[in-house]
């Protein structure tokens, strides 16, 4: 099982990015895709779904405790599964203090499950965490009291060795990692989960819009970010440009 996250229902609170701009004068302003120089690139660090090659990645910074994500959906996997290699996606983490320890637990985990059982494994931990929590901070319950929970979510999704899942959730340089990733999301310019950027690859372009955005919604995201990189004549065009 891969990525299975529903980007519909309400959305978060508006992103406060620094001098937003709007793409293009045909872009579809029912969205608000907006203008943001600030999103890192895909690295090594990044959970991959998809190929690496793919002119255009789709990124969502994802709380495992945000109700607006948990709702279970396969939007950005169509999107990447029927793009023919053109788009990828990652999912990075942002777990927001207010959704208390179970956010940092989980995310901490899957950290540690990926580096066990790769990019498969970290999506697999994230869809039953969130398919079973109770959100805003509730986490997903003790258990029958005969096993660890979260342990035994994390071996079903391929970290077998539980021994150094242990030493890894609760090490500090994976609560540096984690640190950086939110460090990344602060410097993109996220408040609130989900939030979606769509980049270019090629041209280093982004453009994010806040909350919880639909299928159809991402693809005419992605449209518009191509039409706007590959006609000059267009608004915002980049002429063969990189940044």
């Amino acid at each position: 099982m891969m990525l299975r996250w529903v980007l519909q229902g309400a959305a978060t609170a508006s992103l406060a990015l620094a001098a937003p701009m709007a793409m293009a004068q045909d872009q579809d302003d029912t969205v608000g895709w907006m203008e943001t120089p600030f999103v890192a690139p895909v690295g090594k660090q990044d959970r991959l779904y998809g190929k690496p090659t793919a002119r255009f990645s789709v990124i969502i910074w994802l709380d495992p405790e945000c109700p607006y994500c948990k709702l279970l959906g396969k939007h950005p996997e169509n999107v990447v599964d029927t793009s023919g290699g053109r788009v990828n996606l990652v999912v990075r983490l942002y777990p927001l203090p207010f959704h208390g320890p179970n956010a940092i637990l989980a995310s901490s985990t899957a950290l540690c499950v990926a580096d066990q059982a790769g990019p498969a494994g970290y999506y697999r931990f994230l869809g039953a965490w969130m398919a079973r929590t109770g959100s805003n901070g509730k986490g997903i319950g003790e258990g029958d009291g005969h096993d660890d929970p979260v342990a035994a979510m994390a071996g079903a999704a391929g970290a077998h060795d539980r021994d150094k899942l242990a030493g890894c959730t609760t090490s500090d340089r994976t609560s540096a990692r984690l640190a950086a990733e939110m460090k990344a999301a602060d410097e993109a310019g996220i408040e609130g989960t989900p939030a979606i950027a769509l980049r270019d690859n090629r041209f280093g372009h982004s453009i994010m819009v806040s909350g919880a955005i639909g299928e159809d919604d991402l693809r005419n995201g992605l449209r518009q970010l191509a039409k706007a990189d590959d006609d000059p004549a267009t608004t915002g065009g980049r002429g063969g440009a990189t940044r």
